[in-house]
């Protein structure tokens, strides 16, 4: 059975890994290793990039992220992308141009009783809490990656801005907490989004 080991992975970022496998198929071992890449990195997550290079035209990821892992409020300008979990549970947060959350959507893997995929538009603005130790999913977009073509919220602290995003996250909280109470007794609210109250 052909799979991807760890001698067959090369960093070109701390925590981002690429392999020269035109197969890649993976299984716990890699797991293993972005975990320990993440625990390790400032940023708190690490990833496997399945595509060859970054001018690739489709980008395919395995993605480690760290319960303590600040996803800054961002939008892509002009692609989508799609989210798939595999392990841990998190809230995705949707906001409109002022940072005024205007949805929320609770993910975990199939069979958790919450979403697993999304797929999001392009210009929308969005960000991540995550509630277990670890969070794994996949995510794919177009390509090649343009770091200019990916807006950071001016209303928010940036990526690299540790200390700054977890007073945010406190805040990403309080406001999902507030969006869900408002929300709580709308129609159709047998919906994931009730068991944020939970």
């Amino acid at each position: 059975m052909t799979r991807i080991t760890d001698k067959m992975l090369h960093a070109v970022a701390p925590g981002v890994f690429y392999t020269n496998q035109e197969l890649v198929s993976v299984d716990d071992t890699i797991l293993t290793l972005l975990k320990k890449e993440a625990a390790a990195s400032p940023l708190k997550r690490a990833r496997l990039c399945a595509h060859p290079g970054s001018d690739a035209l489709q980008q395919d990821m395995l993605i480690v992220s760290h319960k303590d892992t600040y996803v800054p409020p961002h939008r892509h300008i002009d692609k989508t992308e799609t989210f798939l979990v595999l392990e841990g549970h998190a809230d995705t947060i949707l906001f409109d141009e002022n940072g005024n959350v205007t949805d929320i959507l609770p993910m975990g893997p199939h069979n958790s009783g919450r979403l697993f995929f999304y797929r999001m538009p392009q210009q929308q603005y969005h960000s991540l809490l995550i509630h277990d130790e670890w969070l794994i999913f996949v995510e794919n977009t177009i390509g090649p990656f343009d770091p200019e073509m990916t807006e950071n919220a001016p209303w928010a602290p940036l990526p690299y801005a540790i200390e700054e995003g977890k007073v945010y996250k406190r805040e990403m909280e309080r406001a999902m907490q507030e969006w869900a109470s408002a929300h709580k007794n709308l129609p159709g609210n047998g919906s994931p989004t009730s068991q944020l109250l939970k």
